[in-house]
């Protein structure tokens, strides 16, 4: 199994997180502060350069009240691997982790992934145990959106 670690915040791999992002989607860039992003990043000793990227932001829509913060509604917006990278599991221990931490403070982490990607709405339901949200909770457009939870909630 290859070794990875994974690191929460982009550190030095701002330029390489954006390139990242941007093989797999064109115009994608990092998130605003507006969206609060949390950021993690994977590295590995084999490899050169950032092997992964996920953001995850608070996706919290609602009135909230001026004198509090506002609530925490984690949405995984994007996890990607490297090309190089794939095939070797990293994925999966990676996508985990983030979700595992992402979680802390919230019942769930919500996914939207794009409905013309059927392997990769596989991946999160077959791998990580992610479950369809209810179809009165799906936006219309482009993505379908997923919900994960720890086993333990």
């Amino acid at each position: 199994m290859t070794s990875a670690r994974i690191v929460f915040g982009l550190g030095e791999h701002e330029e390489a997180a954006r390139a990242l992002l941007r093989t797999e989607w064109a115009l994608a860039d990092l998130p605003s502060c507006v969206n609060e992003p949390r950021f993690w990043t994977m590295t590995c000793p084999d490899f050169s350069g950032l092997a992964g990227l996920a953001v995850v932001t608070n996706g919290f829509k609602g009135p909230q009240a001026a004198d509090l913060p506002r609530p925490y509604q984690p949405v995984l917006e994007y996890l990607v691997v490297d090309r190089q990278a794939r095939g070797k599991m990293l994925g999966r221990r990676f996508a985990r982790r983030v979700l595992e931490e992402a979680c802390e403070g919230s019942a769930a982490v919500i996914l939207e992934v794009e409905n013309r990607r059927p392997d990769a709405v596989r991946f999160w339901t077959k791998h990580l145990e992610c479950t369809m949200v209810p179809d009165y909770a799906q936006t219309p457009g482009k993505t379908i959106r997923l919900s994960w939870s720890p086993p333990d909630r």
